[in-house]
């Protein structure tokens, strides 16, 4: 049973993704930035999946545990900035995966950082997925998000709604394969 954790994806852009991540079914997840894992709940369900989570405040890295457990899942919790090169070192050890989510800082700066930092540790043929990828004052995911796309070669697909329901904004969820 899904516990009540918000999530601040929009509810049809989750359900996309979670939906993509279950058909690929990776055993390696990587997380980057949790909140209070709303998403990271999603990933935690795949059985026999090793999930790591990097997060700077780790919220509720309690119930995160409880879930793994529950789940079948072995969760790794990774306290610190994702720009720490102790954080990135570790998740290092920990991969290659097949899922990486990045949802942390939203700056151009920071969120091209994760990218950079956390692209090489993704298996080819894996995905690396973006919150946020709509256009919005003091976000730089989508700068970053438009020049994945005018790579050459590049793999991607734009999750996303057209209409905004009643209490619910359209932030989209990127996805490039690697």
């Amino acid at each position: 049973m899904k516990p009540a954790v918000e999530t601040f994806q929009a509810e049809f852009e989750l359900d996309q993704l979670v939906a993509l991540f279950e058909r690929l079914a990776p055993s390696r997840v990587l997380e980057i930035g949790c909140w209070h894992g709303g998403t990271l709940w999603h990933w935690l369900q795949q059985p026999d999946a090793t999930v790591v989570a990097i997060d700077d405040q780790m919220r509720a890295s309690d119930d995160w545990e409880g879930w793994a457990l529950e789940a079948g899942s072995t969760l790794h919790a990774l306290h610190g900035s994702s720009h720490d090169a102790a954080v990135i070192e570790a998740a290092a050890e920990l991969g290659p995966y097949e899922f990486v989510f990045i949802d942390a800082d939203h700056t151009y700066q920071a969120v091209k950082a994760d990218w950079e930092n956390y692209r090489p540790l993704a298996a080819a043929g894996g995905l690396v997925a973006f919150h946020d990828v709509v256009e919005r004052p003091g976000y730089g995911v989508s700068e970053l998000w438009g020049e994945i796309k005018a790579e050459t070669g590049a793999r991607w697909m734009e999750i996303g709604q057209t209409v905004e329901p009643a209490n619910e904004s359209r932030c989209g969820i990127g996805v490039v394969w690697v």
